[in-house]
This record gives C-alpha cells, sequence and structure tokens, in this order.
C-alpha cells in the first residue's frame, strides 16, 4: 500500500492531470485506428461500385467520395488533438513522475 501522505499536493495534482490526459491521449489513438478503417473501407466500397456485375454501368461514387472526404477531415482533426496530448502528456510526465 502506498502511503499518499509522503506524496506532495503537487505531485498528486500532476499525476492525476497525466492520467486524465493519457486517457485522452489513449481514446483518440483508438478514434483514429476507427477512422483509417472507415477510410479503407471507403476506397473498397469505391472500387466495388465501379466493378459492377456483368456489363452494368457503374454507380456515381459521389456519396462515397463525399464520406471519405469527412473522413479525412475527421482524420486530421484527431491527429492534430493526438499530437497535442502528446505534447500535453510529455510535459505534464516530468512533473507527475520526475523522469
Amino acid at each position: 500500500m502506498i502511503d499518499l501522505s509522503t506524496l506532495s499536493t503537487e505531485v498528486l495534482t500532476a499525476r492525476g492531470a497525466y492520467s486524465t490526459v493519457r486517457a485522452a491521449h489513449e481514446d483518440s489513438k483508438k478514434e483514429l485506428q476507427i477512422l483509417c478503417g472507415q477510410l479503407s473501407a471507403a476506397a473498397a466500397h469505391i472500387l466495388r461500385r465501379m466493378q459492377p456485375d456483368n456489363d452494368d454501368v457503374p454507380e456515381s461514387i459521389e456519396s462515397l467520395l463525399a464520406s471519405a472526404r469527412n473522413t479525412m477531415v475527421s482524420i486530421e482533426a484527431c491527429t492534430q488533438r493526438i499530437e497535442s496530448l502528446a505534447r500535453q502528456r510529455m510535459e505534464l510526465k516530468q512533473a507527475a513522475w520526475g523522469k
């Protein structure tokens, strides 16, 4: 068991902040994984739509492209959030753990 009374309030606060930022960072990385999967699926859907059965004329892919563009915008925002959280996490690590 850890005697928390031996740790300063500043260290405990820094560790709490670090833990909060770390959790948000991990959640954002999971979100990015989902978004990348969506983008990959969009490519597969586009390819499939352009290769219809028999000699049929392919359907428009405009809605698929629009969805892929929206996914790219989300990916861009998510990667910026991940970079920001990583910087914040790095800054808090020293105060929280002294390493």
